[in-house]
């Protein structure tokens, strides 16, 4: 064993090598901050987040062979390493959907999924979903039987890594711009399509949504859902979400009281095969033209309602969403959701992604710095029952009119942000996407204090 010096020389020089190698490694970490910020494009965040022990990391995607006005990221969804983008302009609007994997923490393009018969105008990839091996394109404003708009879903199967067309969907009495396809939602046996522009008892545009079954490897349309007070043009089924036996379907064109436009969303339940109205939510402090449900999401025992247009702190169209908890069966408001920072016409909740405690707001007209509608999206984080803001996105090479927030998503620390709207190489609203990483950073354990000489 090697004798330790006691002297005090021998402490001093310690001492001085020890604040050597403090100032140095404090050098190293500013350094390291610095090029986390940049990468990341979310300085302000960042710094949040350190004190929370988590740093965010950015990766942007486009279409390895996108176009002018490809719109790439209409839609996003989210399933572990996969990743499903919609692109619903490309190919003069024929559109198509993305798959991206992710393997060693880089997500890279795959598959380009395209309909066997579609058409210019169909508009593919509006709306997406993703199962582990089954997923859903919806094609809102493709023609069917002569009937413009009428809309068509398609069902992609995975075997072998790789994915097929296997089913179109269509409704037994779908008509002219009903725009079949315009929300989709996906679990287990069960695809809910939603189709916003149905005439429902006369009443245009009232909306309906459509339940299909698998049967023997076949998807069959087993019921029609329409809401029990639904009235013209209140655009039902312009947004849905689907957990086991509950779908969420929003409305954000109903009338509440006297308040036009003000919102609802509809809850439906099964039991025993069949889909019921058990219950209609509305925002408590609802007004007119919020447009409550303009998009729903649900996890596990909570829901959350976007209401982009809602008027906050006086700033009018900037947006909220609201939390809504199941007790027993029973859906109640439990908090109301908005941006720190918001201002008028964001739009925050636009777009908005759930998923156990941790919740996704897109604000996509958000002005950043001198660029209008460059977009945000907002992290929310749950604990003890509430929910706070955490982390707010924004891409690090945003622009004006970029519409960053358009659609999100998530799963676990994975997020997903799109951005629609943005030039690449030349190619004006080939759109764009974002992924962002949420990595925990181990908490120091604190060191012992030494026993007295």
């Amino acid at each position: 064993m090697k004798n330790r010096s006691t002297s005090r020389y021998a402490f001093s020089s310690v001492a001085v090598f020890t604040c050597v190698l403090a100032v140095l490694a404090g050098l190293l970490l500013f350094v390291l901050g610095l090029s986390l910020t940049a990468f990341a494009g979310v300085s302000s965040d960042l710094r949040f987040s350190k004190e929370n022990s988590t740093l965010l990391t950015e990766q942007k995607v486009t279409a390895s062979d996108g176009m002018t006005n490809s719109y790439f990221g209409s839609a996003v969804a989210l399933n572990g390493p996969t990743a499903l983008i919609g692109a619903d302009g490309d190919n003069s609007f024929k559109g198509a959907a993305y798959l991206f994997t992710k393997l060693n923490g880089v997500w890279s393009q795959g598959q380009k999924l395209t309909a066997s018969d579609g058409m210019p105008g169909d508009e593919l990839g509006y709306r997406v979903t993703l199962g582990d091996a089954t997923l859903v394109v919806g094609a809102f404003t493709a023609t069917v039987n002569g009937n413009s708009s009428q809309g068509a879903a398609y069902v992609f199967s995975k075997s072998n890594n790789t994915w097929t067309e296997s089913q179109k969907l269509t409704a037994n009495d779908g008509g002219l711009f009903d725009n079949f396809g315009a929300a989709v939602a996906l679990d287990g046996g069960t695809i809910v399509v939603a189709a916003n522009g149905a005439t429902v008892g006369g009443n245009p545009a009232q909306g309906a949504v459509y339940v299909f079954t698998l049967s023997n490897g076949s998807w069959t349309q087993t019921q029609k859902l329409a809401a029990n007070d639904g009235a013209a043009y209140d655009n039902f089924g312009l947004s849905v979400a689907l957990q086991g036996p509950i779908i969420l379907i929003g409305s954000p064109r109903a009338a509440v009281g006297n308040n036009a436009a003000q919102g609802a969303v509809y809850v439906f339940t099964q039991s025993n095969g069949t889909w019921t109205q058990t219950q209609k939510l509305v925002a408590s402090d609802g007004a007119a033209n919020d447009s409550f449900g303009e998009s729903v999401a649900i996890s596990n025992s909570i829901a959350l309602v976007g209401a982009y247009n809602a008027t906050v702190n006086n700033h009018p169209g900037q947006g909220a969403a609201y939390v809504f908890t199941n007790s027993n069966g029973s859906w109640g408001e439990t908090q109301k959701l908005t941006a720190s920072d918001g201002t008028t016409n964001a739009n925050f909740g636009n777009a908005l992604a759930l998923d156990s405690t941790r919740a996704l707001i897109g604000a996509d007209v958000s002005t950043v710095g001198n660029n209008t509608s460059q977009g945000k999206a907002y992290v929310f984080e749950e604990s003890n029952v509430n929910w706070n803001q955490s982390h707010t996105l924004v891409a690090s090479d945003g622009a004006t009119d970029d519409f960053f927030g358009a659609a999100v998503t998530l799963d676990g620390p994975t997020l997903l942000v799109s951005t629609p709207h943005p030039t690449i190489g030349g190619n004006t609203y080939q759109g764009a996407a974002y992924f962002y990483a949420l990595r925990d950073i181990p908490t120091p354990r604190p060191r012992p204090t030494p026993a007295p000489r």
